[in-house]
């Protein structure tokens, strides 16, 4: 203490922390390092320590007798075994001569061998050991019986009153073992504050150049000549194998700060108790190249999945070239909210209905489930997702909030907070990657010598195998961590684990809207001028803009600009929502040709940098589509592709590929087909004036508001309502 209201925290200072009595080893830049009196090591921010409501400094009185107090010498490195422990390990050899040592000491002092008289056996006490004899007469008496000397027995008598039957072991083959016997404290703060606080992100070093820092710091902690003496390097090497084990301090750097990553404490399990409650999405690399035939190029592929905790049920997964966008991310959540098609040559026994779930007889009558797969489909209620941009894109948000679902984010560079879908990554490179032509294994010293070679798949070709995999085998694999209540002997499948809970908990009917995945897409505020909109300089037209042409959109607070949807992984065509019908139209680029290939936003943004570099206008239409044109005309050519251009134009028709794949499953109207609208302009609805207390009331029929259908469930109680 210097001053009312101040703390002085240095070496030694002895602190009450958790109702226990710590001592300060060391302070860090940015906290201070603290040990129990039961051995425990923290470290701990000052202004956590600070604030917390248990800390006081440990005053002179309160120091147990025998212990230094402030700045002393390093306080005796102490071991508390346990005599249980200690006993298990002994021989029935040495179980026998301790339970013959303790039968004559206790003859010894009580005159019995089993020491209670009313247990005596025939012929005690003896005469030599009466009990009414001093016992300095009969410790004589037993060392002539056992051929020792009386300071022998006197030393055996008294370890056994201090230490128990222990005390009569024979100590040579049961010392303790302590790596760290005797080392100064101080040396070991200095060694474990240089790892956490350099080794863990440093470049690998020698334990040489670890001892030189080591001893470098304590001489800035403790400047005072021969303080703390350092070891030689082979005890030194020994205490660091004794405190630092299984941190790779001196091995592969990846690993160190893997390791280094883990959270402290204990691991406490993410659980569900019904489908969807709990839904984990993220994105990895898939350990296989794809091949492009037609560009003749490899390249590798993100893979997006979505879990249920509840289940471990895939419930949605897409394969993209690399490099996920939100699109991708939002299409999961669209897929897990559908039934996933079979595929031509499936055997019936993968199809939905081998679910065999109580609700099957009324999902049946949908043309969807008719012909779905064996997958799960579950409604979200709660997504957990990482800090990725793909995963928090507004896009993505919107839809969540139009359905309810709720966004968890977890920590940074915390994969423990979703353990679950880290474990399904695994899984899929153990039994589905590995066994794929192009396996480029999940870390570069796992690579074969060409594996580029060897890649014969297309990114279409590898969703069908995933697919069938999911299906087949996945949703049909016991997991360890699937067990039945009351029957943990008893491991479920995805698929079995689905079916119990819908028959526990009901069936909750997913959305069926089929312009689901219109509603996934980014959304662009726009103006309806001269029958067409426009986006990053390019123009959309359709016959149906006549009708709204010049008008402002009912939307409030949009300044009667109009939503347009847009999908970056084909830009030659938007999508518009007419509030006033419902139905969706598709809006072309005006300058897009019959032989002008699909591009992505990417692509755009190149072209446009290509247009500024030779000084012309990019928001002149023809000059982009002249430059897009010639873009795919040299990447075209063979005599002038790049191995980075062909990589472009397959990436551009993958995500081509897979935006029509999607629109395909839209109820979508191709305006170019639209007759003209002869209908008088629409105008849009004033909003009601804030705060006009003679406005008309609003009623609300909530009975008639659309609502998610249940099915199944628990039995009602008689008289329950």
């Amino acid at each position: 203490m210097t001053a009312e209201g101040a703390v002085r925290l240095r070496y030694g200072t002895r602190l009450w922390l958790d109702d226990e009595v710590h001592t300060v080893t060391g302070v860090t830049d940015d906290g201070v390092r603290l040990r129990s009196e039961s051995g425990a090591w923290t470290v701990i921010g000052v202004g956590h320590l600070l604030a917390d409501p248990t800390f006081r400094l440990c005053n002179d009185s309160e120091v147990p007798e025998g212990e230094p107090s402030g700045e002393q010498d390093a306080v005796e490195r102490k071991l508390w075994l346990d005599a249980a422990a200690l006993f298990d390990k002994l021989t029935d050899k040495q179980l026998e001569d301790l339970q013959s040592a303790q039968e004559h000491l206790l003859e010894m002092t009580t005159g019995y061998r089993g020491g209670d008289a009313e247990n005596a056996r025939p012929g005690e006490p003896r005469p030599e050991y009466a009990p009414d004899l001093p016992l300095v007469q009969r410790v004589r008496s037993k060392a002539r019986e056992l051929g020792y000397s009386e300071q022998q027995i006197w030393r055996r008598l008294r370890r056994w009153r201090e230490e128990g039957p222990w005390g009569l072991v024979d100590r040579r083959s049961h010392r303790p073992s302590d790596p760290l016997a005797g080392v100064d404290p101080r040396l070991i703060d200095a060694i474990l504050t240089q790892h956490h606080v350099t080794e863990a992100d440093d470049s690998t070093g020698s334990l040489n150049r670890l001892r030189r820092r080591v001893e470098r710091r304590l001489a800035d902690v403790h400047p005072a000549p021969d303080v703390v003496k350092m070891p030689s390097q082979k005890s030194f090497n020994r205490y660091v194998a004794a405190l630092l084990p299984g941190l790779y301090t001196t091995g592969q750097a990846t690993t160190r700060q893997s390791v280094a990553n883990r959270p402290d404490g204990h691991y406490q399990p993410i659980t569900a108790s019904r489908p969807g409650e709990l839904v984990m999405i993220d994105t990895s690399w898939l350990d296989v190249r794809a091949y492009d035939p037609v560009e003749d190029v490899v390249f590798s592929v993100d893979l997006t999945i979505a879990i249920d905790v509840c289940t471990r049920s895939l419930l949605g997964w897409r394969l993209v070239p690399k490099g996920t966008k939100a699109v991708d991310a939002g299409m999961v959540i669209a897929d897990a909210m559908m039934p996933e098609p079979m595929r031509p040559g499936w055997p019936d026994g993968l199809r939905h209905r081998m679910l065999r779930l109580p609700c099957e007889p009324l999902l049946a009558q949908d043309e969807r489930f008719a012909a779905a797969a064996a997958r799960p489909v579950v409604f979200p209620e709660k997504i957990v997702i990482d800090h990725g941009k793909a995963f928090a894109s507004q896009a993505v948000k919107n839809v969540c909030r139009r359905y309810g679902i709720t966004i968890q984010d977890t920590r940074k560079y915390r994969p423990t907070d979703k353990p679950q879908v880290e474990a399904a990554f695994k899984t899929i490179r153990s039994q589905f990657s590995q066994h794929i032509a192009g396996y480029k294994g999940n870390h570069v010293v796992h690579r074969g010598r060409d594996v580029d070679a060897v890649a014969r798949w297309t990114i279409e070709e590898l969703e069908e195998f995933f697919a069938e995999y999911v299906v087949a085998t996945y949703q049909s694999r016991r997991h360890k961590g699937l067990v039945l209540p009351g029957f943990p002997e008893i491991s479920l499948s995805p698929n079995d684990a689905y079916r119990l809970a819908v028959h526990r908990c009901g069936y909750i009917a997913a959305p069926r809207d089929a312009n689901l995945f219109l509603e996934l897409l980014p959304i662009h505020w726009c103006t309806i001028t001269n029958r067409r909109i426009q986006k990053n300089y390019l123009h959309y037209s359709a016959p149906v803009l006549r009708t709204h042409n010049g008008t402002k959109s009912p939307y409030p607070q949009a300044n009667g600009t109009w939503p347009i949807r847009y999908d970056p992984r084909d830009v030659t065509q938007v999508y518009f929502h007419d509030p006033y019908t419902g139905i969706w139209h598709t809006l072309r680029w005006s300058h897009a040709l019959t032989g002008l290939e699909p591009f992505t936003d990417i692509t755009l943004r190149q072209v446009k940098q290509e247009l500024r570099t030779r000084g012309r206008d990019p928001q002149d239409q023809e000059a982009v589509l002249d430059a897009l044109l010639d873009l795919q005309n040299r990447t075209d050519a063979p005599e002038a592709s790049t191995a980075r251009s062909r990589r472009a134009r397959a990436r551009d028709a993958e995500r081509a590929r897979a935006a029509a794949r999607d629109r395909a499953r839209t109820e979508l109207v191709d305006s170019a087909a639209d007759t003209p609208i002869t209908e008088p302009r629409l105008r849009a609805v004033p909003p009601l004036p804030p705060g006009n207390e003679n406005e008309e009331e609003v009623t609300i029929d909530f009975d008639a508001l659309p609502s998610y259908e249940v099915w199944g469930g628990r039995p009602e109680k008689d008289g329950a309502p």
